[in-house]
């Protein structure tokens, strides 16, 4: 009977190692999750020619009251990344989706067609909050008028560690932990229309990783 609960407890604690392995990518969904379990879970349609080879698509999902288009894309079936595409019809809604990114995430670069804000480097340089703040608005606000500008953000858990340790957005994704996740959010014009898009994912997340922590859940 010892040996019997010994065994047990032993399963439990593997059981609990491989559950806190799991990255969530974006809500409910996984990284490493089957493309099978997702096509069962939900009506998908194949949107290889906008994004890349067998990717697969959801129409209809909403994020803070936005209609969006969600993408899965895979690494040998299994998922690896989430693109949210959503118009957006003004800059109000162009701010209100940056906002609901800080909630999870922190700014590590800003970008437009031809230059870059290194979020990192400004910051470990300036000393004065207020000359921070202003140097992004002034960024920002020129990148508004053209509609083009994309951010890019890293989760705030790892934001502490790896901010501290890094000079600039490059060093940031140096010796950065598996379970890190980032995010991209970019705004442009698609065939007249202001599109914003946003995409999850786990940078140092490889095919041996996939291989090492299948997931196994019956969705």
């Amino acid at each position: 009977m010892k040996r019997l609960t010994l065994l047990g407890l032993f399963l439990l604690l593997c059981s609990a190692s491989i559950a806190a392995e799991q990255i969530r990518l974006y809500k409910q969904y996984i990284v490493g999750t089957p493309k099978a379990y997702l096509q069962k879970a939900h009506v998908l349609e194949d949107c290889s020619a906008k994004y890349e080879q067998g990717t697969l698509c959801m129409k209809n999902h909403s994020l803070s009251g936005e209609n969006t288009e969600i993408a899965f894309r895979f690494l040998n079936d299994r998922l690896v990344s989430i693109v949210l595409m959503m118009p957006l019809s003004d800059v109000s809604k162009i701010k209100k989706m940056f906002h609901v990114m800080k909630t999870q995430f922190d700014l590590v670069l800003i970008e437009n067609d031809k230059e870059r804000l290194d979020i990192i480097e400004i910051s470990s340089n300036t000393f004065a909050k207020n000359d921070f703040t202003k140097m992004i608005a002034d960024f920002e606000n020129r990148a508004y008028q053209k509609h083009n500008i994309k951010y890019t953000f890293i989760s705030k858990d790892e934001f502490k560690t790896q901010s501290r340790k890094a000079r600039n957005f490059t060093e940031i994704f140096k010796d950065a932990p598996i379970h890190m996740r980032a995010a991209t959010y970019s705004v442009g014009r698609k065939n007249g229309q202001v599109m914003g898009t946003i995409s999850f994912i786990a940078p140092g997340v490889t095919k041996t990783y996939l291989d090492q922590n299948p997931i196994v859940e019956d969705f």
